[in-house]
């Protein structure tokens, strides 16, 4: 069965709580395996009783799957802060920028590695990912369109929606094996992107 969505808190009392349950999941993600993660526990961790999580979640899954659609936000919301920054000298340095933001959150996320590559695989959460790289692309998009001379077009669009997915698979092998993530992996990764994106268009 597919996890629930949680009931939207409507007081900044229940926001809160809320948020104190999914920061005390990403906390137990990083200790025991996934499978032993109860939301008894989750619920001390967080401080709250068994019967108040249940008011917003009806289970681990819901938990874990409002979890990842907010990480999906913030790594949403880092390519919109780079959009709406100063720009760096060159494209080349946009991109080592942009991925080492996103290793940044595998190296400083509570949860996120693990998640990542030891979590459950939610089919809810599919369609949530693929919307989360589309808008990133477009945000990479835009950012080389004003600021290095990339053509707004369908072909670039496109370019742009296949580099981002290239580098999350990129990010992937990096931090596979190493906690701290392969610096060699993620030099390539900014380096491949800029490449393919700012190549000339037949």
């Amino acid at each position: 069965m597919p996890a629930e969505p949680p009931r939207a808190p409507q007081q900044q009392r229940s926001r809160e709580k809320v948020a104190r349950i999914l920061a005390a999941t990403a906390e137990l993600l990083e200790t025991p395996p996934y499978e032993e993660l109860g939301t008894k526990l989750i619920a001390a961790e967080a401080g709250v009783s068994v019967g108040v999580l249940y008011r917003y979640f009806a289970d681990k899954e819901a938990i874990v799957t409002e979890l990842i659609r907010h990480w999906f936000r913030l790594d949403v919301r880092i390519a919109e802060q780079v959009a709406e920054g100063p720009l760096p000298g060159s494209s080349r340095e946009l991109f080592e920028q942009l991925v080492g933001a996103y290793a940044a959150r595998f190296r400083a996320e509570p949860g996120y590695r693990r998640i990542w590559y030891q979590g459950p695989r939610i089919p809810a959460l599919k369609e949530d990912g693929n919307a989360t790289d589309r808008l990133i692309a477009e945000n990479v998009h835009g950012i080389l369109v004003r600021g290095y001379g990339l053509p707004d077009n369908e072909v670039t669009r496109r370019r742009a929606w296949l580099a981002v997915a290239v580098g999350a698979h990129l990010l992937d092998l990096a931090f596979r094996d190493r906690p701290d993530g392969d610096p060699d992996i993620l030099a390539d990764a900014a380096l491949m992107m800029d490449r393919y994106l700012l190549a000339p268009l037949d």
